[in-house]
């Protein structure tokens, strides 16, 4: 090989990186909270079917991914659908309900854990709230409201267990600096603790008592790591398929045909990337 054919060589390999962040971060910023919201929509259907139907899980094992409350909070405009499990795959879709602690509503400390700067930055608020402030959460038990006690970080004093037959909610997200000024520094963990008002409901029995490590505050989620290397394989094949394309049928036919497919898969392969890098609160 010579000097500049390595040159030429080194130009395109720097080309090509600088097209897959740009793509990365196109993905985080813009298509990220898109796919987020069309999930929303999909699960709040869902929701909605299993609230009317009364068979919206309040216990037992419940399956991951599966809606168990709507979360409303009234000072910030939020509404979101809830699921069980909170790895950094379901957490790109909805806020998660950690699986080890009470449905909302429920006696004792219910944890919920949402996403602060990508995939719709469901929890990226909360911050704003202030003592007083209400939330309410709907499950398959009914409607219950809670007030804001306060926000709290790392160092801060952890509020005692409620009262037996008390309840507790608690939002879990992450906060930090800008880096290259985009916001993806998150990645310090905050937390909102609110005291249920309302009669609590019974609790279901059968809950789980373990985690993944992935389920985590601030984890990544490597159950994705085997659907990003299969979507970098379709990566690899589509833009090896234009190339050949290109030199068949000519640049703009290839260009109208095979620019969608390689667009797509590289979204693919952002998400399960973005999925596997960033820690779940992020």
């Amino acid at each position: 090989m010579t000097q500049r054919t390595e040159v030429v060589f080194a130009k395109r390999a720097l080309l090509l990186l600088s097209l897959l962040l740009l793509d990365f971060v196109a993905y985080l910023l813009v298509v990220g909270p898109i796919r987020f919201e069309r999930s929303q929509d999909v699960l709040y259907e869902r929701a909605r079917e299993e609230l009317a139907a009364v068979e919206m899980p309040t216990g037992g094992a419940i399956e991951p991914g599966r809606p168990v409350a709507v979360l409303e909070v009234p000072g910030l405009g939020l509404t979101q659908v809830v699921v069980e499990g909170t790895s950094g795959a379901l957490l790109a879709d909805a806020p998660g309900h950690l699986r080890t602690t009470p449905l909302p509503g429920q006696p004792g400390v219910s944890v919920l854990m949402g996403r602060s700067v990508s995939f719709g930055r469901a929890f990226g608020r909360i911050t704003e709230l202030r003592e007083g402030d209400e939330i309410v959460a709907t499950t398959g038990q009914g409607r219950f409201t809670y007030r804001v006690d306060r926000v709290r970080r790392a160092g801060d004093p952890v509020p005692a267990p409620p009262a037996k037959g008390d309840g507790r909610l608690v939002l879990a997200t992450a906060e930090g600096e800008a880096q290259w000024g985009l916001p993806l520094g998150a990645d310090r963990a905050v937390y909102l603790d609110a005291t249920l008002l309302d009669e609590p409901a019974a609790a279901g029995s059968g809950r789980t008592t373990a985690l993944g490590v992935e389920e985590g505050v601030l984890k990544g989620d490597s159950s994705a790591l085997v659907s990003l290397v299969l979507w970098a394989q379709v990566l690899l094949a589509s833009v090896g398929l234009a190339t050949w394309a290109a030199l068949r049928w000519g640049r703009w036919e290839t260009w109208l045909v095979g620019a969608p497919a390689v667009l797509a898969t590289s979204w693919q392969v952002c998400h399960h990337a973005a999925v596997v890098l960033l820690p779940n609160l992020t």
